[in-house]
């Protein structure tokens, strides 16, 4: 029943072209499995249970029970400082700098604010995992230690440099010599390039109104979560439908075999950080909450926490990367682990959704749920979505349309100059603006690119670095000016010094 509800959901959304499926029952594989193509418009590429997809932030549960494991061995504790195991760790906010835990990262209560500094990460900005964290000294941090939850990718980031520092190794090497090794998850890895078996890696797509591009090499810059598609502690791991079931026994099991103690999937798994903007009832997610007594909390590498997949104990981390989307869920008293992923990322979240509804029925067939409350429960997620009417897709990528226009000669010379962020500068770096031949050029990060004008807006430029399937645009303030700069949005203001 579940692979048929599965197939029935491909059909009736045809912009995935590929997906897997894992469920562990009572200590059981009883499904792992793929469906459709590795790449978009090749049938002859079929996804099955040993194909490589990325599984993004469910990385950071693996970081998780890497500090989990360091614990278990008594080399630390979760409410330690995180400047007790890492001493060149720090922050211009020197309160947090002394007294930030491993528990306040695992749980999302940092003073990073919402997906801060993802950007000049993600563009290269950083010469590797480890000057990334060392540059958070000079970041200009957003808001005071344990306000909250809030997502943010840098607490995974330090967390790898944590495993690093006391294990003397890279955190990849020591998830996999301690949980993967032993579970015999030989189609996991830490980053593309690793991949040995590359027949079995799908491609990336994106998807927009039904319109797909793709497939796309998962280090193309177009794809990749960082600039050469390198190691990132908060989401480079990629996995097989295969590999995720014995994971989920693993996990399912408290770690026996590798875990001295089930107190440390016991502690991952207790919510820590009580989460906001719940919906009272079913969610867009297939999720049932209902706060009178109740709690929906995140967990130590863990996004939800509680009794709220049709009243059972649950526990889930979604993930995401810029061109594949998974999602998984557990019930430790039934036994039950669910993962699900697609290769393929939607321009609208409400379509990511899709994904979770799908999560939250294949769990509940599982625990048996009479047919007419999965009904419901789908059909109320459904009316909680709510897609966006007439979604714009980038013309470029999805129309073939040219990205901008030639920038005229004598604006080209007065845009040239180096510009530095105003905001933490020694974090977010500097960009560059150069002429190369007809060409105007822009430096930042890793990629050097043309910059391209708006036929309709002189003050906003086009970088044509393929991202995304989406334009990186810049905009331009004080033109000609000695407060000229350049803004990317989600990076920062650049001003221009020379």
């Amino acid at each position: 029943m579940a692979i048929a509800f599965v197939q029935k959901q491909l059909l009736e959304n045809p912009a995935i072209p590929g997906a897997y499926l894992s469920v562990v029952y009572q200590n059981k594989t009883v499904i792992a499995t793929g469906f459709g193509t590795k790449q978009y418009g090749n049938e002859n590429t079929p996804v099955t249970g040993h194909s490589i997809f990325q599984i993004g932030s469910f990385s950071k549960t693996f970081i998780a029970l890497g500090i989990g494991k360091l614990v278990d061995e008594g080399r630390m504790n979760w409410l330690d400082p995180v400047k007790q195991h890492l001493p060149w760790f720090q922050l211009k906010d020197k309160y947090a700098e002394q007294h930030t835990t491993l528990a306040d990262l695992l749980a999302m209560n940092s003073v990073f604010g919402d997906h801060e500094g993802d950007m000049a990460l993600i563009l290269g900005a950083f010469s590797s995992e480890r000057n990334l964290v060392e540059r958070l000294a000079v970041y200009n941090t957003s808001r005071p230690l344990r306000a909250g939850y809030i997502y943010a990718n840098l607490n995974f980031e330090i967390l790898g440099q944590v495993i690093e520092h006391v294990t003397n190794q890279p955190w990849f090497t020591f998830i996999k010599t301690t949980y993967l090794d032993p579970l015999g998850m030989n189609e996991t890895f830490g980053r593309p390039m690793d991949v040995t078996n590359v027949d079995d890696l799908s491609g990336g797509h994106f998807a927009c109104n039904d319109q797909v591009l793709g497939p796309y090499n998962l280090t193309s810059s177009m794809t990749a979560t960082t600039a050469g598609a390198d190691f990132l502690a908060a989401g480079s791991i990629l996995t097989s439908a295969n590999d995720l079931a014995k994971f989920s026994h693993s996990l399912l099991n408290h770690g026996r075999g590798i875990l001295k103690s089930p107190q440390i999937i016991q502690d991952m798994t207790t919510g820590h950080n009580v989460l906001p903007n719940f919906v009272n009832g079913v969610d867009v997610r297939g999720k049932s909450f209902h706060p009178d007594g109740s709690v929906k909390a995140a967990g130590y590498g863990l996004d939800t926490v509680g009794n709220v997949m049709y009243g059972y104990d649950y526990y889930d981390k979604g993930g995401a990367t810029m061109a594949m989307t998974h999602h998984n869920g557990f019930v430790p008293s039934q036994g039950l682990g669910v993962t699900l992923g697609v290769n393929v990322r939607w321009d609208s979240g409400e379509d990511n959704a899709l994904l979770e509804r799908m999560r939250s029925y294949v769990l509940g067939i599982f625990l048996d749920v009479p047919q007419t409350t999965l009904d419901a429960t789908w059909n109320e997620a459904l009316a909680q979505s709510h897609p966006p009417q007439g979604l714009e897709c980038d013309a470029h990528f999805y129309g073939g349309q040219p990205s901008g226009v030639s920038i005229p000669e004598a604006t080209q010379t007065l845009l040239v100059g180096t510009y530095v962020a105003t905001e933490s500068p020694r974090y977010n770096g500097n960009l560059t603006v150069f002429k190369q031949g007809q060409d105007l050029m822009l430096h930042y990060g890793a990629y050097t690119k043309p910059l391209l004008g708006n036929k309709q807006d002189p003050t906003t430029f086009v970088w044509t670095v393929d991202f995304s399937a989406s334009n990186l645009p810049f905009m331009l303030t004080g033109f000609n000016s000695s407060a000229q700069a350049l803004t990317l949005p989600g990076v920062a203001t650049f001003l221009r010094t020379v």
